[in-house]
């Protein structure tokens, strides 16, 4: 663990000694411009990326973006590291740092996740349900080393996870990794989070079966966005908070494949299974 630490805090130095001149109170400056430090969870980064362009270009400011696991980002900032704004996956980083005096405690959900099959064009072993994984004709890739792999992003569904993961052909420790290979191989299916679908080498390449909302696991399926508060720079952070919930932000957020939390689906989402946290967002 503290070597993991470690090397994310010595990742998050070089990134600012790279981008800028780091002033003593972890504020950063390039020029004229302000330098808003935006941790995030690794997940939303191809989405965030974009949204992190446009708020650059309305606010004429920088923002140096780091994306990586969530909780070692979230140790980090226990140890002194320091961002503006942090979005992590589950709100349980985001309330532990609000304990520990880091983080102010107004920050929001902001987007929701799930978990989707893939199959290759045809779908020619019929495949329509979770269940379906597990019959003895369907060749099944699995991911039990990654970050978030599906068993774990599908807890609820764990006996048919283990039966499914323990049939698997072949185990990855990486959803590019088994992408990659998945492509080319004689495998029928595969769980991935829907924003893998969207990403340009997947987008297309796949049929794709729903599953349903029930299965997820709470806390892997929803992100928040919150203040530091010892933020060198409050107004435009809080900007960048509001932002990330804007109309603008959203229509991005949801072409990377997420749920934002002001759609329609987003609010059902929300007061169907996470109605302990609707205050946040009030």
């Amino acid at each position: 663990m503290k070597k993991n630490l470690f090397l994310v805090l010595g990742l998050i130095s070089l990134t600012l000694l790279l981008s800028g001149c780091v002033s003593n109170d972890g504020g950063a400056t390039t020029g004229e411009k302000t330098v808003l430090t935006v941790y995030s969870c690794g997940g939303p980064t191809e989405a965030l990326t974009e949204v992190n362009k446009v708020f650059e270009q309305k606010y004429d400011c920088r923002i140096e973006f780091t994306g990586a696991n969530a909780g070692k980002l979230e140790k980090a900032l226990e140890a002194g590291a320091y961002a503006d704004v942090f979005l992590p996956r589950t709100m349980t980083f985001s309330q532990q740092l609000v304990n520990l005096s880091l983080m102010n405690p107004d920050y929001k959900v902001y987007q929701f996740t799930d978990w989707v099959i893939i199959t290759k064009k045809g779908n020619h072993k019929n495949i329509t349900s979770l269940a379906d994984l597990n019959r003895s004709d369907v060749i099944v890739y699995t991911d039990s080393k990654s970050s978030i792999s599906s068993k774990k992003a599908m807890m609820s569904q764990s006996e048919l996870m283990d039966s499914i993961y323990g049939k698997s052909a072949k185990d990855f420790d990486c959803y590019k990794k088994m992408l990659l290979e998945f492509e080319n191989s004689d495998a029928d299916a595969t769980l991935v989070e829907r924003r893998i679908i969207t990403l340009p080498e997947v987008a297309g390449k796949y049929e794709v079966i729903e599953l349903p909302r029930d299965y997820m696991t709470p806390q892997i399926g929803i992100f928040t966005v919150g203040v530091m508060n010892y933020t060198k720079y409050p107004e435009l952070a809080y900007d960048y908070q509001n932002f990330v919930l804007s109309d603008e932000a959203e229509q991005i957020l949801v072409k990377h494949g997420f749920v934002p939390v002001n759609f329609e689906e987003g609010q059902q989402i929300y007061k169907e299974y996470y109605s302990d946290y609707l205050k946040l967002n009030e």
